[in-house]
């Protein structure tokens, strides 16, 4: 949820990014403000900032949003899992841009009183793919992030954060490194066949998928998705049967209806220590 404070501050965009435009000299620049976690605290604990990053030969940004978080903090992945709170960005006051990616680096495995949470500890450089509406163009980037930050209480918090993109830019060694930390991709990795049965409960179903695939590292999760159904997905319970990754969710439809989904949209990740794989497509089984 927006809060009244962000609105304020929404309303006052077109004239911040008109004076964020005029005042940008050639090269590009980042601008940068401490967030006080609200409820709580009230001490600082988190910093962003938009690393400008540099431009692509396909005419695409790569920048990245960076998170410091105070000693001991940590916010949360895409999928936050038992404990966590999910991130959300909005992105769509920002001038002349016409899409933003993120591409998530693989998180850290939490694991507190029983429960699994995945995030990232004291910083995070999220890789921002931006596309231009016109490419000639300087963009600007203005983002309201809603985002849980956690040390021994979880706290969500709002942010405002900006920046100004132009010229070609340099190369970043710290978004190259996080872009290193990414998903791979599952071919190539011995994945072989994917299924997945849905049996209906009396609250929504349990979803269980069986992937053929090698080890792929220690402390291996399977974490599912299905991505455009508007379903609830509890965080998967995972175990090994022989060549075979299996992990088992609950799913639920908000509106308490029944659950169905569509095979071919499944998407899955699997995390281990060293390495984060993504696929896509199970068919039943």
């Amino acid at each position: 949820m927006i809060t009244p404070h962000l609105r304020a501050l929404a309303a006052a965009r077109p004239t911040a990014t008109a004076l964020l435009m005029a005042l940008c000299p050639v090269t590009t620049v980042a601008f940068s403000g401490p967030l006080s976690a609200q409820g709580l605290f009230s001490q600082s604990v988190v910093q962003a900032e938009i690393l400008p990053g540099w431009r692509a030969p396909d005419g695409t940004r790569m920048a990245a949003l960076h998170l410091r978080m105070d000693a001991g903090w940590h916010t949360y992945w895409r999928i936050p899992g038992d404990a966590g709170i999910a991130p959300r960005f909005d992105w769509s006051q920002s001038q002349n841009i016409a899409s933003i990616e993120p591409i998530w680096p693989r998180p850290t495995v939490f694991r507190q009183n029983g429960l699994q949470s995945y995030g990232y500890q004291d910083e995070l450089i999220l890789p921002l793919r931006i596309t231009p509406v016109n490419p000639d163009r300087p963009m600007a980037i203005l983002g309201e992030l809603e985002i849980g930050v956690c040390r021994d209480t979880c706290v969500p918090a709002d942010l405002q954060v900006r920046g100004a993109l132009r010229g070609d830019g340099d190369q970043d060694r710290r978004i190259t490194a996080a872009l290193g930390r990414g998903a791979e991709s599952a071919t190539g990795t011995g994945l072989s066949r994917a299924t997945c049965r849905l049996e209906p409960q009396s609250r929504g179903a349990d979803l269980t998928l069986r992937a053929t695939v090698p080890q792929m590292g220690r402390n291996e999760e399977l974490i599912m998705e299905l991505p455009g159904s508007g379903y609830w997905v509890s965080n998967s319970r995972t175990w090994r049967e022989g060549g075979d990754l299996v992990a088992q969710a609950r799913v639920r439809d908000p509106n308490r209806g029944a659950v169905g989904i569509n095979r071919a949209q499944v998407t899955f990740t699997i995390l281990t220590q060293d390495r984060m794989i993504t696929a896509q497509g199970c068919v039943g089984g």
